[in-house]
C-alpha cells in the first residue's frame, strides 16, 4: 500500500516509495530505499519538501511505536495455518529490508544493523512458534527472489539449529544474525556475474570468491560483534581445509561458520536459480551427507535433527502407491512428517490433495522414498501447501 504522508512524520524503518522531487543531493537519499538512518530524514526535511509516498508492505513494522499504520497484525500463536500467514508476513516486510540493505553496501553506505536485529527477532519468533511455517513460505521463493530470501532463510535455518544444539535465546539471535548478514558482500559483486544464468568462468569465480572478505570490510565498518564479522568471513571454509578464503580447517572455524556452511548449502542448492532448479530437500540431505569433509559431522547430523530426513518441501513417495508434499517436521519421529497427497501413481492422475499426519497411531501409510523433483516441475505444487492445514 501506498500512502502519502507529511515529512513531518517520517521515522526510521519506512520505505520511502517516491520523493517526487529531483533536487536532493544528499547521498543518502534516492527514491525506493528503506529509511534506517535519522540523517536521511533530516536530509529530507531540510530540502523543504512537504510530503512523500511511502510502501507500507515494505516499511518495517517496528519503525515506530505511535504509528498504527505500520504495524504488523497481531496473530495469536497456535495453528500452523496462522503462522504461515505471518510467516509470509515477515518474508514481505523482510524482502524489502535486505534489498535496502544490499543497495546501501552496494553504493558504499555504511550499514546500519538496528533494522536487522529487528528482522532477526521476527524470523527467530516464529520458528520458536512453529518452526516449519517460516521455512516452507521460503521454499516458494523463485530465482528473482533468490539473493533476497536466501539471507533469511538461512537466518532461519540458523535459529532452527542453534535450537537444538542447545543455545540459549541470546546465542540464537546471534547465530540468526550472522546468518541473516553472511551473505553481505556479495553486494560488492557487480551484478553481471551475480545473476549470471550460467557457470561463472574461472576469472568470475575468482571474483564471486572475494565476496566473504567484502563483506567482513563492510561490517567491521558498521561495527558488527566479532562473530558476525566471522560467519561473513568463513561460512565458506570447509572442514577439510579446502574452502576459501582461507583455507582453514577443522575446529580452527568458528562453530558458529561452521554451521553457517551447512545452513548456506542446503537453501542454495534447494533452491531455484536463473542456472538450475533446486533438489528435492531430502534429496539434498543425502547428498550432503556423502559430501566427504566439507562440513563438520557433529553439526550435519544435528542439522538433519533440525529439519528431518525429509525436510520441509521435500517430494516422497508412499508405500500406498502415492506422492506428497512434505509440509511439517514430525513431532515423533524424523521418518514420519506431516505431509499433503497430491498424486495417484497407480491412476497416473492428480488426486484432491490430502493432508496427512504419517506419525499418526491411526496411519497406515509410509514414506518409501524421496521423489526425483524434475518429475515434478509441471505441477503447480504451491497449490498443494496449506491444504489441511490446521488453525
Amino acid at each position: 500500500m501506498i500512502k502519502l504522508i507529511p515529512v513531518s512524520e517520517l521515522l526510521p524503518g519506512m520505505f520511502l516509495h517516491k520523493l517526487e522531487v529531483f533536487w536532493v543531493h544528499d547521498s543518502r537519499v534516492r527514491n525506493q530505499m528503506l529509511l534506517t538512518d535519522p540523517r536521511q530524514i533530516a536530509a529530507i526535511k531540510e530540502s523543504g519538501i512537504e510530503k512523500v509516498w511511502i510502501d507500507l508492505a515494505k516499511s518495517v513494522p517496528h519503525a515506530s511505536a505511535n504509528s498504527e499504520t505500520l504495524r504488523v497484525p497481531e496473530i495469536t500463536p497456535g495453528g500452523f495455518d496462522s503462522e504461515v500467514e505471518r510467516a509470509r508476513q515477515i518474508f514481505q516486510q523482510g524482502k524489502g529490508q535486505i534489498m535496502a540493505m544490499f543497495n546501501e553496501a552496494r553504493l558504499g553506505t555504511s550499514l546500519d544493523l538496528t533494522s536487522a536485529s529487528a528482522l532477526v527477532d521476527d524470523i527467530a519468533g516464529s520458528v520458536k512458534r512453529h518452526p516449519s511455517a517460516l521455512l516452507s513460505v521460503a521454499r516458494l521463493k523463485n530465482h528473482d527472489d533468490y539473493t533476497w530470501l536466501h539471507s533469511m532463510a538461512v537466518c532461519a535455518l540458523m535459529v532452527s539449529l542453534a535450537q537444538k544444539m542447545g543455545y540459549d535465546d541470546k546465542q540464537t539471535l546471534r547465530a540468526g544474525m550472522g546468518g541473516l548478514l553472511h551473505d553481505i558482500g556479495k553486494a560488492s559483486v557487480p551484478l553481471a556475474i551475480l545473476n549470471k544464468p550460467g557457470k561463472l568462468t574461472d576469472e568470475e569465480f575468482i571474483i564471486m570468491q572475494q565476496h566473504p572478505i567484502m563483506g567482513a570490510q563492510m561490517l567491521m565498518e558498521a561495527e558488527a560483534d566479532a562473530d558476525i564479522i566471522d560467519i561473513a568471513l568463513h561460512h565458506h571454509e570447509k572442514f577439510d581445509g579446502s574452502g576459501y578464503p582461507h583455507r582453514l580447517a577443522g575446529k580452527g572455524i568458528s562453530e558458529l561458520s561452521r554451521m553457517t556452511a551447512v545452513c548456506d548449502v542446503y537453501d542454495a542448492i534447494t533452491s531455484m536459480r536463473p542456472y538450475k532448479e533446486g533438489w528435492n530437500p531430502a534429496e539434498a540431505m543425502h547428498r550432503m551427507a556423502s559430501w566427504s569433509g566439507h562440513f563438520d559431522r557433529a553439526i550435519f547430523h544435528m542439522f538433519v535433527k533440525s529439519l528431518g530426513i525429509y525436510p520441509v518441501g521435500s517430494l516422497v513417495r508412499l508405500a500406498s502407491g502415492r506422492v506428497a508434499l512434505v509440509t511439517e517436521v514430525g513431532n515423533t519421529s524424523l521418518l514420519r512428517p506431516k505431509v499433503n497427497i497430491f498424486y495417484s501413481l497407480r491412476t497416473q492422475r492428480e488426486i484432491p490433495p490430502e493432508a496427512l499426519d504419517l506419525a499418526d497411531s491411526f496411519c497406515c501409510d509410509s514414506i518409501i522414498g524421496p521423489e526425483d523433483s524434475n518429475l515434478w516441475q509441471r505441477f503447480n505444487l504451491s497449490s498443494v501447501w496449506r491444504v489441511g492445514a490446521t488453525a
